[in-house]
């Protein structure tokens, strides 16, 4: 097994209610590789028109 140490940019859209965002961040994430932990490190405001906003995620995989 390999791990590794991966820094993930995300868009946090509108629909996504605050109740949902941890499984909206790990089906993301899976996409990558086996989820092990994960952290959001920032979340920045989006200037965009729909109110989006950039989530910083440090995450550790098993591949």
């Amino acid at each position: 097994m390999k791990l590794s140490s991966i820094d993930y940019s995300l868009d946090w859209p509108v629909s996504i209610k605050l109740k949902n965002l941890r499984e909206f961040i790990i089906i993301n994430l899976e996409k990558k590789g086996d989820v092990i932990r994960w952290s959001i490190v920032d979340i920045q405001d989006s200037i965009d028109y729909f109110g989006t906003k950039k989530l910083k995620i440090k995450a550790v995989l098993a591949n």
